[in-house]
């Protein structure tokens, strides 16, 4: 049997689409993410989902797209848990949580990006726009001085345990070859 809602002012019988779907916080916390990034808001909690899993990305926007709908539900189910025991968390508090969760989620997977906006639709627009910056330099080999050898080294194992094999060729300082040596097991 299902319980009085904890999430909405109104009494109303409480099921999972309700609490995280047609309540009047979730839909709006749906249509301020949906229309961020260009989506209808769908008719079921499995079409939302689905919808943001194959909603076209690069690969900027694509985690954020596919994590959004479980952070929006985590946040919506912590206002609920906190609205039964006497606390609020208000509809700007919540999307700012969502937004931080997903700004972390950035960080982490790429690490270089700095200084992205707070504004969903702005982060939206400067992740379909996003250019990464390349950084290069010239590498470029040197044969070792009279006195050195060079020691190249390769190996190559077949799972973790199991088979593998290694090797390693020795040259003077001209590149001719001296000696070479292999092992396996």
């Amino acid at each position: 049997m299902p319980s009085r809602s904890w999430c909405c002012n109104r009494p109303i019988v409480e099921t999972m689409q309700y609490l995280f779907l047609k309540s009047q916080c979730a839909d709006k916390v749906w249509q301020y993410f949906s229309l961020g990034a260009g989506l209808t808001h769908g008719v079921s909690l499995q079409q939302v989902f689905q919808r943001w899993w194959k909603h076209p990305a690069n690969v900027y926007l694509k985690p954020l797209y596919q994590a959004l709908p479980y952070v929006v539900v985590w946040e919506l189910w912590k206002r609920r848990k906190k609205r039964r025991y006497g606390g609020n968390i208000y509809l700007n508090r919540l999307i700012s949580q969502v937004l931080a969760t997903l700004h972390n989620l950035l960080v982490y997977r790429f690490p270089k990006m700095k200084r992205l906006s707070s504004n969903w639709p702005e982060l939206v627009s400067e992740l379909e726009s996003y250019i990464p910056r390349l950084h290069y330099r010239r590498a470029c080999w040197e044969f070792p001085s009279g006195q050195w050898i060079q020691c190249k080294t390769d190996g190559a194992p077949r799972g973790n345990p199991g088979k593998s094999g290694a090797a390693v060729v020795f040259r003077d300082a001209a590149g001719d070859f001296l000696c070479t040596a292999t092992c396996s097991n």
